[in-house]
């Protein structure tokens, strides 16, 4: 597993050259990924960047608080391992752990708290297809085959003219953007650049993209497909994202807490960060996981539709199915990772470390946020995934 496996944001300073001026303009700001400030800065975004409110359920979804210490270890380059041996070796800075609606472990690290409202990086993205799949079912948005222009009008001239919804939700657009951390005139460098900055512009320069090969034909993760289909969402919708989040998604669900969006710039004018810019207290990204564990339905109450999760969380062309997306084992959904094994079990995942783990099969949730020293860091990936593996066979063994 390289760097395209996750995407979202990260620190001018890291990038090298090409950042002076953007650092300047926003102050320190230009340094909260930085290792030094990325522990208490993942958890404290909302003090840095703009942000819109996405207001809470009267009434959230009950988790049940933990009955005792989780009884499990894992085995690990010979070692047998305990979560707090995983917490400290995968720099993590909250663990939750989901069965059903009983919490099994939780605990926070690196200066955060219960309260912490942890930024998603990509993870997010798997929110944005979401919201997709509802304004679908709402009939906001015609079909997923439709193309992106019949909504946007501004994409003509860019790679987007002729995609369709589907290819974007799959990466697979055939945008020349390309997610590469470590080069500084990467098209993620520009858009990092515009991000701290926070002056505006990320719609317009992920659209400005020409076509590098044809839509539908190649798995290429690309943040500027999402911020695209941000726009898309606004568009259909009439609604700002963060907004329609909160109506259709985040209280129909039972969020207990206030989730952020942060915004590209201050004011009315601002557009949520769809690439990656949510900002969400542990246990509700852990009843986000549960909604999709249970096929979009809150006890009775259908949040999604019916059939939403299963149709975004499996391969469905070519380009997108297990082990052909360039490199490693996983498959591509929309807007989610997927594991191979018989759980079909999948994942949202951000840089700097952040994961949501979703297993339907075994009713388990997992959610991890970390800060990492770089954007990706294999070994720690691994290892996280070596962890996932081992408690998915305790919980099918029944033993917890």
């Amino acid at each position: 597993m390289k760097q395209a496996f996750a995407a979202g944001v990260m620190t001018l300073a890291m990038l090298g050259a090409g950042g002076t001026a953007a650092q300047e303009s926003v102050g320190a700001r230009g340094t909260w990924g930085a290792p030094a400030h990325a522990p208490g800065a993942f958890h404290n975004m909302e003090e840095l960047f703009p942000s819109r409110r996405i207001a809470p359920a009267a009434a959230p979804l009950a988790l049940k608080a933990p009955a005792g210490p989780l009884a499990f270890t894992y085995e690990y380059q010979g070692k047998t391992k305990t979560l707090e041996d995983f917490a400290a070796d995968t720099r993590t800075s909250g663990l939750l752990i989901l069965h059903g609606d009983q919490i099994l472990h939780e605990r926070y690290y690196m200066g955060a708290a219960p309260d912490s409202r942890f930024i998603s990086f990509s993870v997010g993205k798997s929110f944005v297809s979401t919201l997709i799949g509802i304004a679908l079912a709402e009939g906001k948005i015609g079909s997923l085959d439709d193309r992106m222009i019949d909504y946007l009008p501004d994409l003509k001239g860019g790679a987007y003219e002729t995609t369709t919804i589907k290819d974007v939700l799959e990466m697979s657009s055939g945008t020349a953007f390309d997610e590469e951390y470590t080069d500084a005139r990467s098209g993620i460098a520009g858009f990092l650049g515009l991000f701290d900055a926070n002056q505006g512009g990320l719609y317009d320069y992920s659209r400005q993209f020409r076509s590098a090969r044809a839509p539908g034909s190649r798995f290429n993760y690309a943040s500027a497909d999402t911020e695209i289909l941000g726009a898309l969402l606004a568009k259909a919708t009439g609604a700002r994202p963060a907004d329609y989040m909160a109506e259709k998604l985040w209280q129909p669900m039972g969020a207990e807490a206030e989730a952020r969006w942060i915004l590209d710039q201050p004011g009315d004018a601002g557009r949520e960060v769809a690439a990656g810019g949510l900002l969400i207290r542990l246990r509700d990204y852990a009843r986000f996981g549960y909604l999709a564990a249970h096929d979009g339905a809150v006890g009775d109450r259908q949040v999604l539709p019916t059939g939403w999760i299963a149709l975004a969380t499996q391969p469905q062309r070519p380009q997108v199915q297990y082990g052909k997306l360039g490199d490693g084992p996983l498959g591509y959904g929309y807007q989610w990772w997927l594991i191979p094994g018989p759980d079909r079990a999948f994942t949202g995942e951000g840089i700097y470390g952040q994961f949501l783990m979703v297993n339907p099969e075994l009713d388990l949730v997992v959610v991890k946020t970390s800060a990492w020293t770089a954007a990706w860091d294999d070994p720690m990936a691994l290892e996280t995934f070596a962890m996932f593996d081992a408690l998915g066979a305790q919980v099918r063994a029944g033993k917890r």
